[in-house]
């Protein structure tokens, strides 16, 4: 073909295509894709700002308190969440919000004499998706699951707090215990109360009542501890003296038999040094 032909077809060509317009992208399909759909296929139009965009019910989703409409006032700050989050975790919140209180209609709901802090991890805590571990942050929001009755924290609670006894122990000091015991019965949390007396029974009771705070406890605790050590201390005496008369459950004499003060008996009953086991029951911290 001609040369001078050639040439001008080239120049139509380039004047058809342009430089400045951008090649299509191609698409490798990937190895580790054996179930493509046709749909896969087609080139993708999202811009990298795109793909950072979420809806706004994506929005709500990520995080409940993103469209507040609704502030809680603490003095001069104010803490801005969402009206509905309030109403599913709280029944109490659900019934402020209802047409028949004052607060249904508000913008801005006062709280005196709560603290921000303390409201901002109560709240935190009762989050969608939000499963972090308890800290000491419990015995602020204690006060505030009990008052707007959120069970399912307050059980989470008083699991931390059963927890905390258990693995302190007899390291707590009688004047912590009886805080404890106080915060256990104000909030009514009966397991945790139940694993305070039992670290209360082994204190001394000069220690665990000259402390000035015991009088705050109710007379039924009271009772409690002082039966529960009352029952510790009458089973190792009775554990001391079959471990040094082995033979004496066996004869005759029964179980009840055996520490019935009007019983006669044919031999001595030998009782041996207990200090050793009652030492755990005379703390003294």
């Amino acid at each position: 073909m001609d040369e001078s032909i050639l040439a001008h077809r080239g120049r139509r060509l380039i004047a058809a295509y342009p430089e400045e317009v951008p090649l299509s992208p191609i698409r490798v399909p990937s190895p580790f894709n054996d179930s493509r759909s046709d749909s896969d296929d087609e080139v993708s139009t999202d811009s990298v700002e795109d793909l950072e965009k979420l809806t706004s019910r994506e929005k709500n989703l990520a995080s409940p308190f993103n469209e507040p409409n609704i502030a809680l006032v603490f003095g001069t700050s104010k803490l801005f969440v969402q009206r509905n989050h309030l109403i599913d975790v709280s029944p109490v919140f659900e019934a402020m919000f209802s047409s028949k209180f004052l607060e249904g209609s508000l913008k801005e709901i006062p709280l005196p004499g709560k603290k921000l802090s303390h409201f901002v991890h109560f709240l935190r805590y009762l989050s969608p998706g939000f499963e972090d571990e308890l800290t000491d942050t419990v015995h602020h929001m204690l006060p505030l699951a009990d008052e707007y009755q959120t069970d399912g924290l307050k059980k989470r609670i008083e699991e931390f707090l059963i927890n905390s006894v258990r693995s302190e122990s007899d390291s707590i000091t009688s004047l912590q215990i009886i805080i404890n015991i106080l915060e256990a019965e104000k909030y009514k949390l009966n397991d945790y109360l139940n694993e305070c007396i039992a670290v209360a029974s082994r204190k001394t009771f000069n220690r665990l009542t000259k402390s000035p705070k015991f009088d705050g406890i109710s007379q039924n605790t009271q009772l409690k501890i002082s039966m529960k050590r009352w029952e510790d201390i009458d089973k190792i005496y009775q554990k001391s003296i079959r471990d040094e008369n082995p033979g004496l459950v066996s004869q005759r004499e029964n179980k009840k038999e055996l520490f019935h003060p009007r019983i006669q008996r044919s031999c001595p009953i030998y009782i041996k040094d207990v200090s050793k086991d009652l030492k755990p029951h005379m703390q003294n911290n």
